[in-house]
């Protein structure tokens, strides 16, 4: 098979050098968003953002007149996300729509809000370089800040052997076990790390935080046991955390905050494949997570009808 992540050099760059809208200044942000829609906010949250910032990966948002909300579903039909946006209609008209299209491209253009399109034909966990550079320039028109996006496109091409090699010896030894991403400051390229193992190999993954699994969860490793830890390094807790449980060690790659954000979700993803090459499952093929969105759908039809 082909793997998709190959793809992500010319990904980062046609978002790089696409048109977007532009926006409003932003007093305070509300991302929508689930799975592989909604951990681009989550990581986004590394950015240490100048104005109050909530991701709200449900259907429930908290949104007042004064917020700038983000609706992110790469299919345009998640069912919690176009509920979501709904609700967050009722409060605020300065709402951005990133989506291939669906009902949430309807919303938008029944509500003249701004919308960037994300290219058809994709797994939604495949287009995270897309999302992830959108919003990043969308902060940088909204906010004034000057993060440089092409820090995104760098960090994948000159990552790219590393991160190879190090997908291949973690995947090789994760086989057989069940891994658990540990993570402090970088806890939601943690998340990532387990979705794409979930999602692309159809395996057992779990991530936590630290340092609050030290003071709990860490006495699984008191006894022998099929758990693999790996910590995602970033201060010297985590560090000493790392050696007391043996843990694999990925260390971040560079100093650049958005460098770093772009390499380890490449690597998220190389490991992922990988993965399921060994166990000789398909990456791309989804049997379960479309049932429930269908049922999921079903509980909110009338609802989201109703609103046409």
């Amino acid at each position: 098979m082909i793997n998709p992540y190959e793809q992500w050099e010319s990904y980062f760059s046609e978002a790089i050098n696409a048109e977007i809208p532009s926006i409003w200044k932003i007093e305070e942000l509300v991302y929508l968003g689930i799975g592989g829609s909604g951990i681009p906010g989550r990581i986004l949250e590394l950015l240490d953002l100048p104005v109050p910032y909530k991701v709200f990966r449900g259907y429930n948002p908290v949104v007042t007149e004064k917020s700038t909300v983000f609706a992110v579903s790469y299919s345009g039909t998640t069912t919690e996300t176009i509920v979501a946006l709904l609700s967050s209609l009722k409060k605020t008209n300065k709402v951005v729509v990133i989506t291939s299209g669906g009902k949430m491209e309807e919303i938008a253009k029944k509500n003249n809000l701004p919308l960037i399109k994300l290219p058809k034909g994709l797994q939604t966990r495949y287009v995270f370089p897309y999302i992830f550079t959108y919003l990043v320039r969308l902060i940088n028109e909204g906010l004034g800040t000057k993060f440089n996006v092409n820090e995104l496109l760098e960090g994948v091409k000159e990552s790219k052997p590393k991160v190879n090699e190090i997908a291949s010896v973690l995947a090789s030894q994760i086989a057989g076990k069940i891994p658990i991403f540990y993570a402090s400051s970088l806890l939601s390229i943690a998340e990532r790390f387990k979705q794409e193992i979930n999602e692309n190999a159809k395996y057992p993954a779990f991530f936590s935080e630290l340092p609050e699994a030290n003071h709990n969860e860490i006495e699984l490793y008191s006894s022998p046991n099929n758990f693999y830890p790996v910590v995602l390094v970033s201060d010297k807790i985590d560090e000493a955390t790392a050696d007391l449980i043996n843990a694999y060690k990925i260390y971040p790659f560079y100093s650049s905050i958005l460098k770093n954000i772009s390499s380890l979700t490449l690597l998220a993803g190389y490991l992922s494949v990988k993965l399921a090459l060994l166990l000789g499952v398909e990456p791309t093929e989804l049997k379960i997570i479309p049932k429930i969105r269908d049922k999921t759908f079903n509980l909110f039809k009338g609802e989201i009808n109703s609103a046409n």
